[in-house]
């Protein structure tokens, strides 16, 4: 990793979570905290350089626990975004408006409900020796994961994107580095009160 280098992290957490049924997931109860407690704890206690997260307006109690983190901006749109696509367009932007990025810079993604996510897999994500116009994409065995690390001078190519298309278009380019790592560090997310339940039950038994 580059001394100059700078990183960036952008959480979307404006979903619905439709899955989860009546539960808000990320504010669960995990390990004493909550889901987005443990999220962000991983981030802030990372190399990363800044933090975004997005929150839809209309979610008082999630915008609450992000503020318990001084470390984290908190981005609350006018209008809730339609999609993951949209939350990180506006973590770019708000990147873009206030710390003035270099080209030779990154930003990457996690979403908001990976509790068993590290600082130390986002470590390993932001050190690795990538090259300039590249996507770090971390590969656990043969499945990839997240954080993905996207080079700075990639976030043209975002705001281009089709309305059918997401983010994982721009990580299936020749540019894809792979960071190969253990199966087992594979951070899951959570979609499900029976994902929640398997999570906290592996959490505990380690």
């Amino acid at each position: 990793m580059k001394a100059q280098m700078k990183c960036f992290g952008i959480i979307p957490a404006a979903g619905q979570s439709l899955r989860m049924g009546s539960q808000h997931k990320l504010l669960l109860p995990w390990n004493n905290v909550t889901v987005i407690d443990q999220v962000l704890l991983a981030w802030t206690e990372s190399h990363a350089d800044r933090v975004v997260v997005i929150v839809r307006k209309d979610d008082v109690q999630l915008q609450k626990a992000c503020r318990r983190w001084p470390n984290a901006d908190l981005v609350i749109p006018e209008e809730d975004p339609p999609d993951m696509k949209k939350s990180i367009q506006l973590g770019l932007g708000h990147i873009a408006e206030q710390c003035a990025p270099d080209a030779g810079d990154r930003w990457m993604v996690a979403p908001a409900d990976l509790p068993t996510l590290t600082s130390g897999l986002i470590n390993q994500v932001i050190e690795a020796n990538s090259e300039f116009d590249t996507v770090v994409v971390p590969r656990f065995g043969d499945r990839r994961g997240h954080p993905v690390s996207f080079s700075w001078s990639l976030v043209p190519d975002v705001f281009k994107l089709g309305a059918e298309q997401g983010i994982k278009c721009l990580t299936v380019a020749e540019s894809v580095q792979w960071l190969d790592l253990p199966a087992g560090e594979h951070p899951d997310d959570m979609d499900t009160p029976e994902d929640y339940i398997r999570l906290r039950s592996g959490q505990e038994q380690s």
